[in-house]
């Protein structure tokens, strides 16, 4: 999901847009993931940089009923103002936000596919996905090549060509974590920590002999296995990983665990922050909106 950036249109007042799209079909993947995809014509624009980009999914109301706070306008306004009016309203009348990446991105097709994890019980976004159905809409938000590459919502970007991943996450960074795993170059070693409650939802392509892959069982609380799992890595395989100038690490997931475990590797490891990659898509006690 690589590709050149066109000049910037003047007038577009920030980095990314909003898309309206509605679901053009779903398939169940695995017992915990639900692959939606999300069509519209206006995601002809929408740029297929990135590996690991993060966007947002504006849910409907439980209703089907979309507020108005200014994400819908062209070009799409600055957050302060969007997000500012989002904020004021009612809390029960306020347009569900979650953060994804994309599995698959095909402007050409006016498409995108998202895979969503299925939480039970279910919160907003899976009762959400669970029910919807072709021709439902929402909106979208992300990348707009008239904006010109602008490296919003991106965080897998190596200094230099990678000789040696070490690639950590859940499920919530099981899409990011798949493409990254499927555009490694030939012949460039991985080590893959994932945390996974139940292991028929390793949805990871068939990875070639260099990519090493520990299921790691979830524990009580999220994130804790996966720390100690990157502990007992980090003993074993810790020094010769940060001897080698080329290597490069990505931590997805819940955001307080992968603080930590950034911490662990630039601190306990002392890897170069400029090597270390991190991205929460949800936190204990409440969703990441912002």
């Amino acid at each position: 999901m690589t590709g050149d950036a066109p000049e910037p249109v003047v007038g577009r007042p920030w980095e990314y847009s909003a898309f309206p799209v509605a679901v053009a079909r779903t398939r169940r993947l695995s017992p915990g993931f639900l692959r939606i995809t999300l069509t519209g014509p206006a995601l002809r624009n929408f740029a297929p940089w990135a590996l690991d980009q993060r966007i947002k999914l504006v849910l409907p109301m439980a209703d089907g009923s979309r507020p108005e706070f200014g994400l819908r306008e062209d070009p799409t306004p600055h957050p302060r103002q969007w997000y500012t009016r989002w904020k004021e309203l009612p809390e029960a009348h306020r347009n569900v936000l979650r953060t994804y990446t994309p599995s698959a991105i095909r402007p050409e097709s006016a498409e995108i596919d998202v895979d969503l994890f299925l939480h039970d019980p279910p919160g907003p976004a899976s009762a959400w996905a669970l029910g919807c159905a072709p021709g439902d809409e929402l909106v979208i938000t992300g990348p707009d090549v008239r904006c010109g590459f602008t490296g919003y919502g991106l965080h897998y970007r190596p200094p230099v060509s990678p000789t040696h991943l070490l690639l950590i996450g859940d499920e919530s960074a099981l899409p990011a974590l798949a493409n990254i795993v499927a555009a490694l170059p030939a012949g460039t070693p991985a080590d893959v920590l994932l945390e996974l409650a139940d292991p028929r939802d390793d949805i990871l392509p068939t990875a070639p002999a260099e990519v090493e892959v520990q299921i790691v069982p979830g524990g009580p609380r999220a994130g804790e296995s996966l720390e100690r799992a990157v502990r007992d890595w980090a003993a074993h395989h810790g020094a010769a990983f940060v001897g080698a100038p080329g290597s490069y690490a990505w931590i997805a997931g819940e955001a307080t665990a992968t603080v930590r475990i950034r911490r662990l590797l630039t601190g306990d490891l002392a890897l170069p922050k400029d090597r270390v990659a991190f991205l929460g898509y949800w936190k204990h006690g409440g969703p990441l909106v912002g």
